[in-house]
């Protein structure tokens, strides 16, 4: 499990994932998309996910006597499911969310560091409580996977901004002998 974690949440490999969530990409593409990373890095990160059925090659065929593969996700390759998440324990948990939020502070401090347009980039975070039944907590998650699906193929060109979204659920803990009041 720990190394599963490890492959999905480095920082080049958590790129290409990325990218691979758009739809299959050959290493051009991957590139293009993923320009601070060298070529022979991208390589050895896509071999390290291919072994660990992270992704898989689609496709292969010759260009210029290459030959060029086509990468996608593996069908669950780069998520927890809810069985594996139950065999995590509480130190696995926390140090995944570590690491997670460890890629939030990267990308917050590439920004900051950058030539940055505060009120007028498309910038902020913010925590949300809700109250929400667990239905209403499943509509929830597919609303917001239908709103953001149709952006998530977009290619990088000119007048688009790459701009990272993460979002975190984390339900209150209960104390024992406390209720919901109805």
């Amino acid at each position: 499990m720990k190394n599963k974690a490890d492959m999905i949440l480095h920082p080049v490999r958590m790129k290409i994932i990325q990218c691979l969530a758009r739809g299959p990409a050959t290493v051009q593409d991957l590139k293009d998309w993923v320009t601070d990373v060298p070529q022979a890095t991208l390589y050895r990160h896509l071999q390290a996910l291919t072994e660990n059925n992270i992704i898989n090659v689609i496709e292969e065929r010759q260009v210029r006597g290459a030959v060029e593969k086509t990468y996608s996700l593996e069908k669950n390759g780069a998520h927890f499911s809810a069985d594996e998440a139950k065999e995590m324990t509480k130190d696995d948990h926390m140090e995944l969310f570590m690491m997670f939020f460890a890629n939030l502070m990267r990308d917050m401090e590439n920004y900051i560091d950058g030539e940055t347009r505060m009120g007028e980039d498309f910038f902020g975070y913010n925590q949300l409580d809700l109250y929400v039944s667990e239905e209403e907590a499943h509509q929830l998650g597919k609303e917001i996977n239908q709103v953001l699906m149709p952006y998530v193929g977009n290619k990088p060109t000119e007048g688009r901004q790459k701009i990272s979204m993460a979002t975190a659920f984390i339900p209150e803990q209960k104390k024992r002998g406390e209720h919901n009041e109805e």
